[in-house]
């Protein structure tokens, strides 16, 4: 069947929207049309059908778009801005109304849309032409970043690129391969991978293997990507995630620009007169263990960091105003409440940069004393200073006994006299032979929760312990020549004790501490604004109790909590004996050491215990026997076993 095509040049404002037009169309979606109608002009007529609207004098005849309302809505859009004239025309097909909806549903069948590989393949092909991106992307109305975008993909590997026309690889995995130029690095990145590991955040992953990810990195944000980039460093961006990452490939480099910025900063610290300064990329709180702190006092600030101070403090009251008023304010922006965190977060920082600031050290201290210059999660500077070492703490203490010992001297005393009994020095610890250091500590937490539960039991020692403690605190110097193991910050010690004995809930001191811990929690008002006045009611001999309890809940007698000999002094004053509260079962103990270990035990523990050849046994069933064969037999290893009085 033939039709004859009747073609008019109709006015823009002439055109109307059609019942007859199959396409449902939304209200956006014409910004990149009408930019390309802009660029190549109108490259398909719309097919229109004539409609009479309006009655009598006010009738007159409009053109319904059947076919190319899109068209129609981006060429008023064009002539909104003024970059059509008021009275544009265009090219129409005009068509009966029989044959328009026929017409429409026939212009939106039966087309195939390009593969997105073609696209990508023809935007490289305008930038090769000499077209610039900016220029690209306004001719077609996206973005600078979509250009971007398409360039990255049809840059990709031909061989994958031939697979995603096959369906071999979706969008989402060609992008994630785009963080790499290198075809082979491509290839070999997916062919390498099983089917069930070539997710994108897989792919990501293994292309950035080795690599440091900006987002998140303090380290990073000490450098600066800047910094990093002008000593030659290669960052790896990610254009198709929508925060943009980054990677730097270069974690060497990056190491040595923070060590030479840290040395950097160490070098002035050195100035203040310290005994030694280190300049470290890291510090955590295993490291802070090796040190102890210096005791500081704080100047008066000057005139300048007051009124600071004051400015930060009426500052911080506005913001708890308007921190409350969003509260009360039936809705709120969640960028209002992050504008009000993020600046409360700047003023803490301050105000810790001003009072760090307003500490001193005497030079007698700064000499057994010194500094740690390193960078925090956030990447800005910080510097620890007051920090002893163990051997400077115990040189500076040795010190202090010398000097009081010859005042003892002159004033008749002797040298007995202040060092004490054996028992009480601070000797290092030794572990025990044939213990791993997990084991020692595993040893260590059992035998820390036993001496808690007796010292629950036992208020005049548990009391006498606390007094102990702030008499260290506050008749000693800088430098103690002993420790306590109760921690009174207090810092409870069940977290620590639980981290290295996984087995500790099971044990009879564990359960014998809970109990009394229920017992008191039960007894204790709900609301613990009440806990205060409750306990000025509560009889002395109950308070005291009390206090034994809490104090015993703070002692930690674990290896690196330098305070041995308080511990063993603890333990004589409270007559522990772990075979009261301890058996070596395969979880606690057998399964953590050797064979041969476990045999002398059992031979240690009776000479009828080793028999039945238990040294062929496997391990297995060497640790299944030997459980029982110790079980009540009050066999204890080395270090648990009493230490002499």
């Amino acid at each position: 069947m033939e039709h004859t095509k009747e073609l008019l040049s109709i006015g823009l404002s002439a055109l109307a929207p059609s019942p007859f037009n199959v396409r449902r169309h939304s209200v956006g979606q014409i910004e990149e049309l009408a930019a390309l109608i802009d660029s190549q002009g109108l490259l398909h007529n719309l097919v229109v059908t004539e409609q009479v609207v309006g009655r009598g004098k006010a009738r007159k005849v409009k053109f319904a778009v059947a076919a190319g309302e899109r068209r129609r809505r981006a060429l008023l859009l064009l002539q909104q801005r003024g970059r059509l004239p008021k009275g544009h025309e265009v090219l129409c097909e005009l068509v009966p109304p029989e044959r328009a909806r026929e017409v429409s549903l026939a212009e939106n069948s039966g087309r195939e849309p390009m593969h997105p590989a073609d696209e990508f393949e023809a935007f490289k092909a305008l930038i090769d032409e000499g077209k610039g991106v900016e220029d690209v992307a306004a001719r077609f109305g996206v973005s600078m970043l979509t250009v971007q975008r398409r360039l990255k993909l049809s840059a990709l590997s031909p061989m994958l690129l031939a697979l995603y026309r096959e369906d071999g690889i979706n969008l989402d995995q060609l992008m994630a391969l785009t963080l790499s130029d290198d075809h082979a690095v491509q290839e070999r990145t997916w062919f390498d991978a099983q089917p069930w590991d070539r997710t994108p955040a897989a792919l990501r992953r293994r292309l950035t293997v080795g690599e440091v990810e900006a987002a998140g990195s303090a380290l990073v944000r000490f450098v600066g990507i800047e910094v990093y980039e002008a000593a030659g460093g290669v960052v790896r961006r990610d254009l198709f995630d929508d925060e943009q990452s980054r990677f730097l490939s270069d974690p060497a480099l990056l190491e040595r620009l923070a060590t030479e910025k840290l040395q950097a900063l160490a070098g002035a610290v050195r100035d203040e007169g310290w005994k030694w300064v280190e300049a470290r990329l890291s510090v955590d709180s295993q490291a802070l263990r090796q040190f102890a702190a210096c005791a500081h006092v704080n100047r008066k600030p000057t005139a300048a960091e007051q009124e600071e101070l004051d400015a930060l403090a009426q500052r911080t009251g506005e913001l708890e105003q308007q921190a409350q008023a969003l509260d009360d304010a039936p809705e709120w922006s969640p960028d209002d409440a992050e504008m009000i965190d993020l600046e409360e977060q700047d003023i803490a920082a301050r105000r810790k940069a001003i009072h760090e600031a307003l500490k001193t050290w005497t030079p007698e201290q700064k000499a057994h004393a010194g500094v740690i210059v390193t960078f925090g999660r956030e990447g800005d500077v910080e510097v620890m200073r007051g920090l002893v070492r163990d051997e400077d703490r115990k040189s500076a203490a040795a010190g202090v006994r010398s000097a009081s010992g010859a005042d003892r001297s002159t004033h008749g005393g002797t040298d007995s006299d202040h060092l004490g009994s054996p028992s009480s020095s601070a000797a290092p610890e030794r572990r025990p032979l044939g213990c791993s250091e997990a084991l020692a500590k595993r040893l260590a937490a059992h035998r820390t929760m036993a001496l808690q539960a007796m010292l629950a039991q036992n208020t005049a020692v548990a009391l006498a312990s606390v007094v102990h403690v702030f008499v260290l605190r506050t008749f000693g110097t800088d430098y103690p020549c002993e420790a306590s193991a109760l921690q009174v910050s207090p810092q409870l010690s069940a977290y620590a004790l639980e981290a290295v004995a996984d087995d500790l809930k099971t044990s009879r001191a564990w359960q014998a501490v809970q109990q009394a811990k229920e017992a008191w929690q039960a007894r204790l008002p709900e609301h613990q604004g009440e806990w205060f006045g409750w306990l000025i009611g509560l009889p002395q001999s109950e308070l005291i109790d009390l206090l034994a309890l809490c104090s015993a809940l703070t002692l930690n007698a674990l290896p690196g909590a330098e305070a041995s000999a308080s511990a063993n002094n603890l333990a004589a004053a409270l007559g522990l004996d772990m075979a009261d509260w301890w058996e070596p079962t395969p979880e606690g103990y057998l399964n953590h050491v050797p064979k041969a270990q476990i045999v002398a035990a059992l031979k240690e523990a009776g000479p009828d215990l080793s028999g039945g050849g238990v040294e062929a046994m496997k391990k297995d069933a060497l640790v299944t026997a030997a459980a029982s064969r110790l079980a009540g037999k009050r066999w204890l290893p080395e270090p648990l076993r009493q230490s002499p009085g």
